[in-house]
């Protein structure tokens, strides 16, 4: 048995790919990957090299987004292609 997850992910990705590259699909992508509660408590920007920088509200978000940075990384590739994102810079 395939997991939701998996199977929404490959879904959405496959949708995601077929619309340009805005600010706006790369917060949906963000919210995607991090969820509802990390998604409210840092703000993206995707820089021109492939690098977000993952601005968190407070010192705890940061080091959550930090520690969960590979994963995070892994989903927005999964949802905006293997080059868009290529590295996770967060700050508080």
């Amino acid at each position: 048995m395939i997991p939701v997850r998996q199977v929404s992910s490959s879904v959405l990705g496959a949708i995601l790919s077929r619309q340009p590259l805005s600010p706006a699909k790369v917060n949906f992508a963000w919210q995607t990957a991090a969820g509802a509660a990390l998604a409210r408590a840092a703000d993206v920007t995707l820089q021109p090299g492939g690098t977000l920088d993952v601005h968190a509200a407070s010192a705890h978000w940061a080091r959550e987004v930090k520690r969960s940075r590979h994963v995070l990384l892994e989903r927005l590739q999964a949802l905006l292609g293997p080059d868009v994102v290529k590295r996770l810079s967060v700050s508080a």
